[in-house]
């Protein structure tokens, strides 16, 4: 028990710092944008993809509680990890698709909080409804980027900015409510299958 307590705390860890790493990342390409992503930003989006598929995956093994947090982490840490591989072995024929790709990886990271938002809900989770706006709200910030670089309201850096931005905030703030949260129903351990001796792993 104990060592699954420290590995889900280093899930929670990992995951927060990827994130925040992923919201200024985002920030950097809205407030330093240029006409076209750089090899400077190609870079430093391929590390952080490349640390946040690392992080998914630790939180997809980490077993937490809940399991709301990082149940799709599997397949996101893959994207994450072919992202991050695209960017850095192929980047002539990926950097012109980039901002149309992260715009839908974002999308579908919105998509997926959705299902997570219902989950939080069958839990009980009074939260689940600010889950639900903060999922809608990146499904727009997408969308937004999306359409922003077909009619060129916006250049590509500033648009991946934004919708970067955005996931990296929501799946912050997701991962450290859903994940440090325990049952306090008393059948929530038979109606689920999770242990009462569980403990909370904050």
């Amino acid at each position: 028990m104990k060592q699954n307590d420290n590995l889900v705390k280093l899930a929670k860890i990992t995951n927060t710092a990827a994130s925040f790493l992923i919201f200024l990342a985002g920030l950097m390409l809205i407030f330093l944008p240029s006409t076209e992503v750089t090899s400077l930003q190609r870079t430093v989006l391929a590390v952080l993809f490349l640390l946040t598929g690392a992080a998914k995956m630790i939180g997809y093994y980490s077993n937490d509680l809940y399991r709301l947090a990082f149940q799709f982490d599997f397949a996101i840490g893959i994207l994450c990890a072919l992202l991050a591989g695209l960017l850095a072995f192929l980047p002539q024929r990926v950097l012109p698709t980039l901002p149309v790709l992260l715009s839908v990886y974002v999308i579908l990271d919105a998509l997926l909080k959705l299902q997570i938002a219902m989950d939080a809900r069958r839990f009980g989770m009074e939260s689940w409804i600010a889950i639900l706006c903060s999922s809608l709200l990146l499904g727009f910030g997408g969308l937004f980027a999306l359409s922003a670089l077909y009619s060129s309201f916006l250049t590509p850096s500033v648009a991946i900015g934004i919708a970067l931005g955005l996931d990296g905030l929501q799946n912050a703030w997701i991962t450290m409510h859903t994940v440090r949260v325990r049952a306090r129903k008393k059948n929530l351990s038979e109606k689920f299958g999770l242990e009462d001796h569980e403990e909370d792993s904050d």
